[in-house]
């Protein structure tokens, strides 16, 4: 199955004689990605493969040699210390023979940006896991655009009545191919307790010498019962009985690893806006148990993706942030671009009725397109007064990437 950065990949980085850097979660499909592109198994090169590793350590270029075409594959090369500075000698002396891929884990995207010798040779790409209307040709920025200005969203409607993935699927599964294409529930809840357990084992150890495993185990626990409200470090530090640097540090290898990711509130032109806590959202949502921060989850994992690809492929500089004033009045999310608001959205669960919050601060920050989207499929009501459009999660979320 095709993901939806393969064809960005090949007429963006291919195209422009860069390398193409693939990170993203574990077990997301990185390695699978790659191999899309590089469908000839001798030009694919794993760090983990014995032989190659030898050859590599002794001649870069040399272990390459039995390649079948101009395009390779490395997979987890940045495991090798040295990793930057030789694949810069072959990218400098090869680059119009060669098209190289380059995936890894998270780690990947850490440690390209330490000391980074390779700017300007390669292009970065964050590869998410499966959204609801996943397709190989994905929606560009300026369709979305062009999709907002249709107040009535008939186009969107028409256009996603099916669905690749349902909601449900991806609430209890998760976007993970492996137990998402599996169908089973209790296999995907035996997947994701592996999961977390060899990242906190294994992966976070590349980072830091965490010392407490069992409490940094307890702080992933916790992270479910955290989703959709202000991030304090304070309040983990008394349940936890942690140090603040130490539980700052953990936090912040946790978001490098891809375990949950910030969203920033939203400050440049309301004064009395905050412009402190984030909010987190999961990129595993399957621990979360209520199902209103479930979808709320959902829709953040949705617009994250949709932000990340859009500016991965040069089509924008977007950003996901929240509203939140001294008030405690709030709204989930708000899509930014060139710093600017070019939507709302309000995550709701039955409540048709447009909140008073998206229409206190849409007519504030006169955003012309805001959603409420709501735990009904296929409901679609447009307010023109306030312009608002209450709207199911499928049909919304179906127009994202």
């Amino acid at each position: 199955m095709d993901r939806y950065l393969k064809s960005a990949i090949e007429n963006d980085a291919i195209a422009s004689g860069k390398m193409a850097f693939i990170s993203g979660p574990r077990q997301v499909g990185k390695t699978t990605l790659g191999e899309s592109l590089v469908p000839k198994v001798h030009s694919r090169f794993n760090w983990d493969d014995d032989k190659f590793k030898l050859l590599w350590t002794k001649s870069p270029s040399g272990s390459l040699e039995q390649r079948v075409g101009n395009r390779v594959l490395l997979d987890e090369i940045h495991k090798d210390r040295l990793w930057k500075s030789k694949l810069k000698g072959i990218y400098d002396t090869q680059k119009n023979d060669l098209e190289i891929i380059v995936t890894g884990s998270a780690r990947l995207d850490h440690f390209r940006k330490g000391g980074d010798s390779l700017l300007g040779r390669y292009l970065p790409y964050r590869l998410h896991p499966f959204s609801l209307n996943e397709s190989f040709d994905p929606i560009s920025a300026e369709h979305f655009l062009s999709i907002l200005q249709n107040d009535n969203l008939i186009d969107l409607v028409n256009t996603h009545q099916t669905h690749r993935f349902k909601v449900d699927d991806l609430l209890k599964l998760s976007g993970f191919p492996e137990p998402l294409l599996g169908g089973s529930e209790t296999r995907a809840n035996r997947w994701s307790k592996m999961r977390l357990q060899r990242l906190v084992q294994e992966d976070v150890r590349d980072f830091r010498n965490v010392g407490d495993l069992q409490t940094l185990s307890l702080l992933v626990q916790l992270l479910p019962s955290k989703v959709g409200s202000p991030f304090s470090i304070n309040s983990l530090r008394q349940n936890l009985s942690v140090a603040y640097a130490t539980l700052r540090d953990w936090v912040g290898v946790l978001e490098t690893l891809y375990v949950h990711f910030p969203i920033l509130p939203y400050s440049q032109k309301l004064s009395r806006l905050l412009t402190q806590e984030p909010k987190i959202y999961l990129y595993d949502g399957t621990k979360i148990e209520n199902r209103a921060l479930q979808l709320e989850n959902l829709t953040a994992l949705h617009l994250q993706k949709a932000c990340h690809f859009w500016n991965d492929s040069a089509q924008g500089d977007f950003a996901l942030h929240y509203l939140r004033n001294k008030e405690k009045q709030e709204v989930d999310f708000c899509l930014v671009n060139n710093s600017k608001i070019i939507a709302m959205v309000e995550c709701k669960s039955g409540d048709i009725d447009v909140s008073t919050n998206l229409i206190k601060f849409s007519s504030q920050l006169e955003c012309k397109h805001n959603f409420q989207l709501v735990d009904r499929p296929g409901y679609h009501r447009f307010y023109p007064a306030f312009k608002t459009h209450v709207i199911s999660y499928e049909s919304f979320l179906s127009m994202l990437v």
